[in-house]
């Protein structure tokens, strides 16, 4: 009587094991599929920003000029070739109206082949006399959108 016991007890263990072996399965394979949907979500073709840093320093020539530098890499994901004409950051209203010079677009006239990245560099001039340091970081300085314009030599397919 007592290996019947062991033998069907033992039976539903190993179901319940089978059961929880089934069921870890199926959120493997869920989260997999999910995670893959996010990843195409993400990754377009195109031009691509991946990071982008940014760093505050004082003007050598007036202690009231708080000099922003932001650097960036832009990736060329297409199989073809551009020519990066202009990069201009996308500042908000209250940054602008700091601006020294309203001119802050680079032009840079450049040929960044497909599949390749360019590392970019461009800086601009804010008025900050009357703040301090505190001041300076509460005005939010961010760039994080950029105004793109680029060339791309296309034709016709023949067959």
């Amino acid at each position: 009587m007592k290996k019947k016991i062991k033998g069907v007890s033992g039976l539903k263990n190993q179901k319940r094991s089978m059961i929880l072996l089934f069921l870890l399965m199926i959120l493997a394979v869920s989260g997999c599929s999910s995670n893959s949907v996010k990843t195409d979500k993400i990754i377009e073709d195109g031009l691509n920003i991946n990071s982008i840093s940014i760093g505050l320093g004082g003007s050598e020539e007036d202690e009231g000029i708080t000099v922003v530098t932001y650097h960036f890499n832009l990736w060329n994901r297409t199989n073809k070739s551009i020519i990066l004409k202009t990069v201009e950051p996308i500042i908000s209203n209250e940054i602008q109206e700091r601006l020294i010079d309203r001119d802050i677009r680079l032009d840079i006239n450049k040929k960044i082949d497909g599949n390749t990245s360019e590392a970019l560099t461009g800086t601009f001039k804010l008025d900050t006399k009357g703040l301090d340091k505190e001041g300076i970081i509460k005005l939010n300085i961010n760039v994080k959108k950029f105004n793109i314009a680029f060339e791309q030599v296309i034709g016709i397919n023949e067959p």
